[in-house]
């Protein structure tokens, strides 16, 4: 049996935990015909494939989580520096020194860390039979990046539609249900609706 070879597309995300406990972790990983959604819990590993051939849709929406931590690292780093700045004397003092540079390790590498990683989002993938969210692709630059390398390899699976195909498809998801649902002629509608009664 031939083993699948597979290429780590996101790093492992954890989410859910407190502190160091994690309640669960998730990474994607590109097959040669599927992405591979991998979750874990403690011990346990769960799969998901995800076909090329059957992928409706990926949505991407921008979050605001990165603006939350913004606000939250800022304001802790605002209040540390004014304790530390009306608590000091001298400023060449060591103590100060180290304070200063705590400070800044707590607060200030994770706010610049933050704003360095990008604007935050939330992804999901669709398929005919589900919707999956990919907690990994928590960050617009790394899920565009995503992107760019899966869409060729959907594209090649699934083929490309042109603009006639779009508005055709289009056209049918919204005039197929609106001509079920009109009366005919005797005043009975298509299909399986019942007649409207006034």
């Amino acid at each position: 049996m031939a083993t699948q070879k597979y290429k780590r597309l996101t790093r492992e995300r954890s989410s859910g935990g407190i502190g160091i406990v994690t309640v669960s972790r998730s990474s994607l990983w590109l097959g040669e015909d599927h992405l591979l959604l991998a979750d874990s819990i403690g011990y346990s590993e769960n799969y998901k494939r995800f076909f090329f051939r059957d992928i409706q849709a990926i949505t991407i929406r921008k979050t605001k989580t990165r603006l939350v931590w913004n606000i939250v690292l800022g304001a802790l780093l605002a209040l540390s520096a004014l304790i530390i700045w009306s608590a000091v004397d001298n400023w060449r003092d060591i103590g100060t020194t180290i304070a200063v540079s705590v400070v800044l390790a707590i607060f200030g590498i994770p706010l610049l860390l933050n704003n360095l990683f990008g604007p935050t989002c939330t992804c999901e993938i669709r398929t005919a039979v589900q919707t999956e969210s990919l907690p990994s692709l928590n960050r617009v630059p790394k899920t565009k990046k995503v992107m760019n390398r899966i869409r060729p390899l959907i594209i090649a699976a699934q083929g490309r539609l042109t603009g006639e195909e779009v508005a055709a498809r289009l056209r049918e998801t919204v005039l197929e249900p609106a001509a079920a649902m009109a009366p005919s002629p005797t005043g009975e509608t298509s299909g399986d609706i019942p007649p409207l009664i006034s």
